[in-house]
């Protein structure tokens, strides 16, 4: 079946983060099936994700980046960067300091993870992308120095997933793939 796949129900727990702010402590992974490509979110990166939600008026977009352990038919999303201090951000726009999210892609891939997308943040409740926002993924899909088939965007809204979490996959033929209506289900 396509769609999201939870290990456990939605369930999270709180904790002071590095800098003071309470952040979310998740104990399950989520799986996304494009097709034949399961996309696997850990708790990690999802957590850093949603502890920058935009719940608050004033409350600015956020974004970063996506690295993953690749296999033929897996990807296993092990963090999520950003933000960082040269993004420039706004209520309802996000641009993110390209010489950093360049030095993250070297970084990480020294540790063996790959650039596999990209995440923001928007101030709604169920997320869906702008037209600036699928012609950025566009871009970095055409642009990218990559042997993949695709590049994944996240989105993430003030509600807790799955309702509060857009993804898309864009294919490098211009096709864009999102998974079936997700509705969790145990996975053993």
């Amino acid at each position: 079946m396509d769609g999201l796949l939870a290990r456990e129900p939605w369930r999270a727990t709180f904790a002071w983060g590095r800098i003071g702010r309470r952040v979310e402590v998740l104990s399950e992974e989520y799986v996304y099936k494009f097709g034949d490509l399961a996309v696997e979110l850990t708790p990690a990166a999802l957590a850093t994700m949603l502890s920058h939600r935009q719940r608050g008026f004033f409350s600015k977009e956020a974004g970063g980046q996506l690295f993953a352990t690749l296999s033929r038919d897996r990807w296993c999303i092990e963090v999520a960067t950003g933000p960082r201090r040269g993004d420039r951000r706004g209520r309802f726009h996000f641009w993110p300091d390209r010489k950093a999210e360049q030095e993250e892609i070297t970084r990480f891939h020294e540790r063996g993870l790959e650039f596999v997308g990209d995440w923001h943040t928007h101030p709604e409740n169920s997320p869906t992308p702008s037209n600036d926002d699928m012609t950025s993924v566009a871009n970095v899909v055409r642009e990218s120095l990559h042997n993949l088939p695709g590049i994944l965007m996240c989105i993430v809204g003030r509600r807790d997933p799955p309702d509060g979490l857009w993804l898309s996959y864009h294919c490098v033929n211009g096709a864009v793939l999102r998974p079936e209506r997700p509705k969790p289900e145990l996975i053993s």
